[in-house]
């Protein structure tokens, strides 16, 4: 039977038992020792990090929520969204991929070492920059879409809205202000407008039953795109069964595309 989608209680109660379902399995699949195609190797393990990465900061949620925490984990949600996108990206351009990310990845060791210089932190021998990674590009077409993805991967809030589920791009932008430093952050446990009356919530204004909806979402997603590399694809009804008893797969429908 296939159920209707959305931020209700019904949904609510069936992605929380499909969460936990989903990350049940995940658990027996990594405990196997699954192997990667021989051919996807190189992606396909970054893919499986990203993976088990994912499904542990889904439990973490549960355990969060379940414990009576709400915009303290904001981070973690908006993370959990991030890994999918970046998980399905990465699984799109495979090889291309992974080389847009160690180029990015070069960059961001690069920029944190000189700033350690600049302020004057002693920097042990063993940590060098490195050298930047060098490819072989066949002809400028290739040279120049390394350089789109590269800026993909270092943008991730341009990947996210390019990639994203139409529906699921607010609710990373809503925990975005949730992440940091902001106005929304203090009003979740204050009413500033309550003068000189306490005006304390001990866990927050804020309801998460909403955010949960989602977590089997990007679960879902994770999962699709690292099954496909295992041998015997072992996810795979796992992932259809849960689009079907949560109702999430008219959503798919809509996947914007990343130009490339």
């Amino acid at each position: 039977m296939a159920y209707k989608f959305g931020e209700n209680p019904a949904s609510v109660k069936r992605s929380r038992i499909v969460t936990k379902l989903l990350i049940d399995e995940a658990r027996k699949v990594t405990a196997s020792s699954p192997r990667v195609l021989r051919e996807d190797a190189d992606y396909a393990h970054q893919l499986l990090g990203w993976w088990t990465f994912a499904n542990r900061q889904a439990d973490l949620l549960m355990c969060a929520y379940d414990s009576g925490f709400t915009v303290e984990a904001a981070g973690q949600m908006r993370s959990l969204i991030e890994h999918t996108h970046f998980m399905e990206w990465l699984a799109e351009h495979k090889t291309e991929g992974l080389r847009a990310l160690e180029a990015a990845e070069f960059d961001r060791r690069k920029k944190l070492i000189e700033n350690l210089q600049r302020i004057g932190w002693e920097i042990p021998d063993d940590i060098q920059v490195g050298q930047a990674p060098t490819f072989d590009f066949p002809d400028a077409a290739a040279e120049a879409r390394h350089r789109t993805l590269k800026g993909q991967a270092t943008n991730v809030a341009t990947l996210v809205e390019a990639r994203s589920l139409r529906n699921l791009y607010p609710v990373y932008r809503y925990l975005s202000s949730h992440s940091h430093a902001s106005l929304q952050t203090g009003e979740a446990f204050v009413d500033r407008d309550h003068a000189e009356q306490r005006a304390l919530y001990a866990t927050g204004k804020v309801t998460v039953d909403a955010n949960r909806v989602w977590i089997p979402v990007c679960l879902y997603l994770a999962g699709k795109a690292i099954s496909q590399f295992l041998v015997g694809d072992p996810m795979k009804k796992h992932l259809e069964k849960a689009a079907m008893d949560v109702g999430f797969g008219p959503l798919l429908s809509e996947r914007m595309p990343v130009p490339v």
